[in-house]
């Protein structure tokens, strides 16, 4: 892969917040398009589809298929790798000129099997050959009133077309497009909380907040750890099943907490207890404790190339930034029973100072809002940390589930 591409990935759902498919975003020093497809080369794309799209769900990797933006000139030439039909969904960039040259080399893609989607779609009659050729419309919500909305679902009825949501950022608003008749979904709103006014922690929650705290801590000990753990006896037994597991390779079966935790080590023990506890959470969908962990995981590799920061603060870090949507409470509520450092407090609640910049980075990298992107770290420094991060989440997540 080519050490100036930056690369993302952003979740694409249905209407039971299953992830069904991801969309590539990408973006290189010299070319602002979104498209993963830069050259003829079929197996570099296949390895970058595999590394983007690949997920681990109940314990099985799968591999889903990947929304690719495709330039007019890619459209028009046909130049793209011999790639998996099955595996990839081809989408029209807005703004295009409707001629009878790209509705031919639509056409050309449609006859040899693969899938085709409008991007951004603003209905004009001038689509209407298109509309008889695609497979998905996506319609940006951001770009249309609720009545334009309505009005758009009613001009698509009439084609055979699958109706894809973006920019969805409420829960509310994915409701309302469930119910006007959409059936995929991609958005931000997965990373935001519902407010539940007087809402009251469960007992597992309570001890996952004081164990997050007391993680947080860089003088933390693995007798305290194995304290909190200890409340809780599904974290308990799943600790001491990681620790006799093959990836160990231990002479004797480990049958005690606290010699699992120091087999573990601290650090070890503060990645598996987070991805532990956030596995536990059934009524969130798997792709928010991804995404909370491929965000503390970026935080904690970019952070130990950094003097000024500590790899172990960083991935605390990075998983309260996602607790609130993961437990349904408010930001600024969580913060206030959790006493978190001053300065991790900062970074989380307004962005300030190296670990603020740090985490404002992370964020934007894995959303593809490549314009919010400071200038601090490299390309290749990103690419190569986030990539890490899908593998080693993916990879872990096969362990625990």
């Amino acid at each position: 892969m080519p050490q100036d591409i930056l690369m993302a990935r952003q979740p694409i759902f249905d209407a039971d917040l299953n992830v069904v498919a991801y969309e590539l975003l990408y973006r290189d020093k010299d070319n602002q398009q979104h498209s993963i497809i830069t050259d003829g080369n079929s197996a570099t794309s296949q390895v970058l589809l595999n590394n983007f799209t690949s997920i681990c769900k109940a314990g099985k990797l799968t591999a889903l298929p990947a929304f690719i933006n495709l330039t007019r000139e890619m459209l028009t030439s046909s130049h793209i790798p011999a790639i998996s039909r099955k595996h990839v969904v081809l989408e029209i960039l807005e703004g295009m000129t409707v001629d009878e040259t790209l509705i031919a080399g639509i056409q050309r893609f449609i006859d040899a099997g693969y899938r085709m989607a409008l991007d951004d779609f603003i209905y004009s009659s001038e689509y209407d050959p298109i509309l008889e050729m695609v497979h998905l419309v996506k319609l940006d919500l951001l770009q249309l009133s609720d009545q334009q909305l309505i009005e758009h679902v009613e001009l698509l009825k009439p084609y055979n077309v699958t109706l894809l949501a973006e920019k969805i950022e409420t829960m509310e608003v994915f409701n309302h497009c469930k119910a006007l008749g959409f059936k995929l979904f991609q958005g931000y709103f997965l990373c935001r909380p519902q407010v539940v006014e007087g809402r009251k922690l469960s007992a597992n929650e309570i001890v996952m907040m004081e164990l997050m705290s007391l993680l947080a801590e860089p003088t933390v000990t693995p007798a305290e750890i194995g304290q909190i753990v200890k409340k809780d006896p599904q974290l308990t037994f799943k600790i001491i099943r990681i620790v006799n597991s093959p990836l160990f390779n231990l002479i004797r079966k480990i049958e005690s907490l606290d010699e699992a935790v120091v087999i573990l080590g601290v650090q070890e023990i503060k990645r598996w207890c987070a991805l532990i506890a956030f596995s536990g959470e059934m009524t969130k969908p798997d792709e928010l404790t991804r995404h909370t962990l491929i965000r503390a995981r970026m935080c904690e590799l970019l952070a130990e190339n950094n003097p000024a920061l500590s790899g172990s603060s960083a991935f605390m870090m990075g998983i309260f930034a996602g607790l609130d949507a993961l437990l349904d409470t408010p930001r600024e509520e969580i913060l206030q029973q959790v006493p978190l450092s001053d300065v991790i407090h900062k970074a989380i609640q307004y962005g300030d100072g190296e670990y603020g910049n740090l985490l404002t980075t992370v964020d934007s990298f894995i959303l593809g809002e490549w314009h919010s992107l400071p200038d601090l770290y490299s390309g290749p420094q990103l690419n190569n940390a986030y990539t890490d991060s899908l593998n080693w989440v993916r990879e872990t997540m096969e362990k625990i589930t």
